[in-house]
């Protein structure tokens, strides 16, 4: 009979790895010494040292009859034991050897390692720290194998039994999210963030990038504007804003959901957060505005554009578009003259108008007025007035008036472009970096 330690043999061992911990020969520990760890029969002993020599050795052709031998021959809770470790390291050094450093090819193959993984994550005598160390190498299989949801099961159970692996959570996440579970992968996600938070640590931005989209893959829009609030605390670049505003309200179907005007409004946050990008950017807000009776403003915002070098005035509709600006501004007059017709009206329509007028040129304390008076006389549209009001106060710097307003605002999408306004007076109401 021999003895040596199942906790030292169990710790060398890694998927993959050639070490392997000797198995002392028989006269290694003198007779009266009491055993310390399992007890090896001497008929089992010697195919387990044959296999530890291959296995060592890298020597696939020798080590497969030497682990047969000891799977034939293992009898005891002990012998078992190795005999799976012997086979689980044999498996992995023929995937390797067969998939000659081809990461496509060993995720083909590895599917040879499932069997020995669940046989000693079942296995009483494995250890503790291998078997969440193995949960989670089995999770990873599932995972490659697009089995998402028995791979976020394994994944959890690793976790849960105390694996550590810095992978472990993000992987986690893409299984939950990859198996349909957008917000369990959110939820995941998120106690990762709050775990780098708390350790002082600031979470990578790709931690972010994973979930937003997905978020509005799957209709998640609430949860989108939370997530992008966060993420912009971070990460409060022009870059970001100018994605996540892009996201929200012009990608894909949500570009059909929201109308002119609550665009309208996005396009002021990316313009006061000097992120519009190029031509496309501003052409498109110009064109809005213009169209909406908001020359002015339609002008500055192309005058913006081309003075700051990320647009030029080539195109002949880009032209026209700055003409047609131009003209209506000479045609509408002063606004001024306007104001005291719409104060003296029944209903607040054209009081409304005169403030989007002076929200336009830059007059925000006027804005203010109006909108006020429009609100007090009635209006069909109570979400838009007010989110106009609150960013007219934000770009005042009214910061407490600007928030007050904001939360006037309740129907969706404008208590969602609400938000967006919000996160930008949390971050200080100033101009982001690029």
């Amino acid at each position: 009979m021999i003895t040596f330690s199942k906790a030292g043999f169990a710790a060398a061992l890694m998927i993959g790895a050639s070490s392997i911990v000797a198995i002392a020969p028989a006269d290694a520990k003198k007779k009266e010494e009491a055993p310390k760890g399992p007890v090896l029969s001497a008929e089992f002993r010697k195919p387990a040292l044959e296999a530890q020599t291959a296995l060592k050795a890298k020597n696939i052709a020798a080590a497969e009859p030497a682990v047969v031998a000891a799977e034939a021959i293992a009898k005891s809770e002990d012998e078992i034991y190795f005999a799976q470790i012997f086979r689980l390291q044999l498996e992995s050094d023929r995937v390797q050897a067969a998939s000659n450093g081809d990461s496509a090819a060993y995720r083909r193959g590895e599917i040879a390692l499932i069997k020995p993984l669940e046989a000693l994550i079942a296995n009483p005598k494995t250890l503790a720290t291998d078997r969440a160390r193995f949960t989670f190498r089995l999770g990873l299989i599932q995972y490659d194998q697009k089995n998402y949801a028995a791979s976020a099961v394994l994944l959890k159970q690793a976790r849960d039994l105390g694996e550590t692996n810095p992978d472990l959570q993000l992987t986690l996440v893409k299984a939950r999210i990859e198996g349909g579970d957008v917000m369990g992968g959110a939820a995941d996600m998120q106690q990762a963030i709050d775990a780098e938070i708390a350790a002082g640590r600031k979470p990578p931005e790709t931690w972010y990038d994973y979930i937003i989209p997905r978020l509005a893959q799957a209709d998640k829009f609430d949860d989108f504007i939370r997530w992008s609030q966060n993420k912009l605390k971070q990460y409060p670049s022009a870059k970001n804003w100018r994605t996540l505003v892009i996201y929200f309200g012009f990608s894909g179907k949500r570009s059909d959901l929201l109308d002119k005007q609550q665009k309208i409004d996005l396009f002021r946050l990316l313009r006061a957060n000097n992120a519009l990008a190029d031509l496309a950017d501003y052409g498109q807000y110009a064109l809005y505005l213009n169209t909406s009776g908001l020359p002015v403003e339609a002008k500055a915002v192309l005058d913006e554009g081309t003075k700051s070098g990320k647009m030029a005035l080539t195109r002949e509709d880009d032209k026209a578009l700055y003409a047609a600006a131009s003209s209506a501004i000479k045609l509408d007059g002063p606004v001024a003259p306007r104001e005291a017709r719409a104060r003296a009206s029944a209903t607040g329509i054209a009081s409304i108008a005169v403030a989007d007028a002076y929200l336009g040129e830059g007059n925000y304390a006027k804005a203010v007025e109006l909108y006020k008076v429009g609100l007090g006389k009635g209006v069909s549209k109570p979400d838009e007035v007010n989110t106009r009001l609150g960013i007219a106060y934000a770009l005042m710097r009214d910061t407490a008036n600007a928030r007050a307003a904001f939360a006037l605002v309740k129907a969706k999408p404008r208590d969602q472009i609400a938000a967006f306004w919000l996160a930008w007076l949390d971050l200080g109401g100033t101009p982001a970096t690029s």
